[in-house]
């Protein structure tokens, strides 16, 4: 079943390919979550979930990660 929700995070701190493997592990941990793309070099990151994910559960993941969320845009499908 495809995700029914898209969310762009802008994030600040990640700086290679190791960073954006750790936020992309972080991520996948969450409930919900199906796939997560990162690129580190524009600072964002796709999260394909089934449901919309809270800011405050985003900005939660990310600074276990080691990084800051700046924001959130929803996106549709």
């Amino acid at each position: 079943m495809d995700a029914t929700s898209k969310q762009e995070l802008t994030v600040n701190g990640m700086t290679c390919g190791h960073c954006a493997q750790t936020l992309t592990a972080e991520l996948g941990t969450l409930s919900g979550v199906t796939s997560v793309d990162v690129d580190a070099a524009a600072g964002r990151a796709v999260v394909h979930a089934a449901h919309p994910l809270s800011t405050e559960v985003l900005a939660g993941a990310v600074g276990e990660a080691g990084f800051e969320l700046l924001a959130v845009h929803e996106r549709t499908q």
